[in-house]
């Protein structure tokens, strides 16, 4: 990959998370102004990750059998887009509904497909450029748009900016996928091996039960957690700067990642991640009034979403070898950000009033532990295996 290659995809992952720099910290927020409740707010959260249950998966399908990948790339930007321009002016609990599944519906899309031609751009040349050189980028999005948003929003009447801001980068993001190019794959999936055979083997199921078991356990952080500290007094410059601290762990996880860990064995890894998950849960049901406990827990998200997944989009790359890729990444994208999002935002939603918003973190907590032993068991037998695991049970775990 050359620098204008890099340059092009890293501004399509800076415009893509700097989206995300809008909706998670303060798309909670925009909803409690408009007057939901908490299980409101739990529901549309849940409908904006329920999409990415279906949406990457039918994208994915639909390059892989027209080999048209760039053109839907581009398609799908434009119509979140269009989602978009409309959510401007819509403030019903049911418009809301239509509107953020519309777009998240087409939201959902592009990442996936980008990250399979990201994937091969790099698989084709072997240079300076590493896979978490580009997607560090996009953590740096998320960062500049969560500083901007509590900047606008800090006087709390121009709540406008959010919708206006999460438009704004998703025109970046069309804009961007002008620009990138695709490349053939260099390996072709065996043809005897279909979807529904790696689908049957024990890794890929304990991979994608974990993957959905991690998502849920962050259910009360990406809905209510701006809600949750602002009840406890942080002002919305200190919200942004939370969510940019946590982001700016990421980063520093993406820089070294190739120098310190791309060696090391997935399932240490991968429990570790988990592990911290919990930890992070429990400090943030236990000591929110602590300024210091909770800067640390967000110093974790360096492991929570960093190195999990660092860890996940290489496993997926390994599994799900050639034209499989795209859909390796839309499974990973589906069962992660769409199953196990979708479902955590709704279990937040329904448990935030009813058991409390500490005792929520806490059942979270349980949650990652659980996804721990279920990752560590299935991904360490995930080195030993030939990139698309065998339909025929030899090398099964």
């Amino acid at each position: 990959m050359n620098v204008a290659q890099y340059a092009r995809f890293s501004g399509f992952y800076f415009f893509y998370f700097a989206s995300l720099g809008v909706f998670l910290p303060f798309w909670p927020l925009y909803l409690q102004h408009l007057r939901f409740d908490a299980l409101e707010i739990g529901q549309l959260l849940a409908v904006v990750m329920a999409a990415g249950i279906v949406a990457p998966n039918l994208w994915a399908w639909i390059a892989d059998r027209t080999e048209r990948r760039m053109l839907l790339i581009r398609l799908a930007a434009f119509g979140g887009v269009v989602g978009l321009v409309a959510l401007q002016w819509v403030v019903s609990f049911h418009g809301m509904v239509v509107w953020l599944l519309l777009f998240s519906f087409f939201w959902y899309a592009s990442l996936p497909l980008v990250e399979g031609v990201t994937l091969t751009h790099l698989d084709h040349a072997a240079g300076r450029f590493a896979y978490v050189h580009i997607r560090l980028w996009g953590s740096l999005g998320f960062v500049a748009l969560c500083v901007a948003l509590a900047v606008l929003t800090a006087g709390g009447t121009a709540w406008h900016w959010v919708p206006l801001g999460l438009l704004l980068c998703h025109l970046g993001v069309f804009l961007m996928t002008l620009t990138l190019t695709s490349r053939p794959h260099r390996v072709e999936h065996p043809p005897h091996v279909t979807l529904l055979d790696l689908l049957r083997h024990p890794v890929v199921l304990g991979l994608m039960a974990a993957l959905v078991l991690m998502q849920v356990s962050h259910g009360p952080y990406y809905t209510f957690y701006s809600i949750y500290l602002e009840s406890y007094g942080y002002p919305k410059s200190g919200l942004a700067a939370l969510w940019s601290i946590a982001v700016c762990g990421e980063i520093l996880v993406f820089l070294f990642f190739t120098r310190y860990f791309a060696h090391r064995e997935p399932s240490g890894l991968f429990a570790a991640a988990f592990l911290l998950a919990a930890v992070r849960w429990v400090v943030l049901g236990r000591f929110p009034h602590y300024e210091l406990a909770v800067l640390g827990a967000q110093l974790l998200h360096a492991a929570t979403y960093g190195l999990y997944h660092a860890v996940a989009v290489r496993l997926i790359h390994r599994l799900f070898p050639g034209r499989m890729q795209g859909r390796g990444q839309a499974l990973y994208s589906s069962m992660s950000y769409g199953v196990g999002a979708s479902l955590g935002c709704l279990l937040a939603g329904m448990a935030w009033d009813d058991l409390g918003s500490n005792a929520t973190f806490y059942a979270a907590a349980g949650v990652a532990l659980t996804g721990m032993a279920v990752g560590w068991l299935a991904v360490r037998h995930a080195a030993a295996l030939s990139p698309g695991v065998p339909s025929s049970g030899a090398e099964r775990a």
